[in-house]
């Protein structure tokens, strides 16, 4: 008659189920671990792809920025090129011409806080 193993005792009595524990535990940690560098650490990992995608909305964002500032400059080139009035104003305002016979006034605003 066999005799039957108990808990406590261990079935092999060389170890070997043991170090067969040992080595599919050993296996898992090391593909997690790999898992974790490939997937997680490494160059398409999720961080970098959150920071791709962070920087893909930056730049779609200045890319809307540039496009309003590009249409304005086309819409002020428009004006300069065709408007008289436009250009007339513009070198009024903003270089101080004047046609014959007008006089520039230069008004200085007074500040409106008193100083002790």
């Amino acid at each position: 008659m066999r005799k039957r193993h108990t808990a406590s005792e261990p079935r092999n009595r060389d170890g070997s189920g043991y170090l067969r524990n040992l080595y599919w535990i050993l296996g898992i940690l090391c593909g997690i671990t790999l898992f974790i560098i490939v997937f997680v650490i490494g160059d398409y990992g999720l961080y970098q792809v959150y920071l791709l995608n962070k920087q893909k909305s930056r730049i779609e964002n200045h890319l809307v920025e540039l496009k309003a500032q590009q249409d304005s400059l086309l819409t002020e080139k428009g004006r300069l090129e065709g408007d008289l009035q436009y250009i007339e104003k513009l070198a009024r305002e903003k270089y101080r011409m004047a046609k014959k016979g007008e006089k520039v006034f230069r008004v200085i605003e007074k500040p409106t806080g008193r100083i002790n």
